[in-house]
């Protein structure tokens, strides 16, 4: 019997331990991004999300979510492409392609996306949207 429960412990800690390792966490240098949903189309393919915000490193950042309803085996995630233009105080204009993949738990849409902009700079970004109350929260991380 002792070496029943010692083989199903063992087999339980090989089978958790190892998905431990599994989590998605983004540590380094960050910038944040607060801004609101302006307008939804829903199309049969999924939709475009347009948002504004305000960014502390770019200034005021208009973004574009193509979002698409493209896995066949769930409807609460697929795939999205983008586009954001910002102006900073100074009146510089940026731009950045984005690409990545979305998934939605009831209100709540992530996102997770390689941003390409136009100064160089590459980044991991992270986004939340609240589509109760058109809350967007974002955090990117340069390369």
């Amino acid at each position: 019997m002792y070496k029943l429960i010692l083989l199903l412990a063992t087999l339980c800690a090989g089978i958790t331990f190892p998905l431990a390792g599994y989590s998605f966490d983004v540590t380094g240098d960050r910038a944040n991004l607060s801004g609101t949903i302006t307008s939804i189309e829903l199309t049969d393919e999924g939709g475009v999300l347009n948002v504004v915000s305000d960014n502390e490193l770019y200034g005021k950042t208009w973004l574009t979510y193509n979002i698409n309803l493209d896995n066949p085996n769930s409807v609460d995630q697929g795939s999205f492409s983008g586009r954001a233009t910002a102006i900073n105080t100074d009146g510089s204009r940026a731009t950045s392609t984005r690409q990545g993949v979305w998934s939605r738990d009831g209100y709540i849409y992530s996102f997770y996306s390689l941003d390409d902009a136009s100064d160089g700079n590459q980044y991991i970004c992270i986004t939340t949207m609240n589509l109760q109350d058109d809350s967007v929260e974002m955090q990117f991380y340069p390369k």
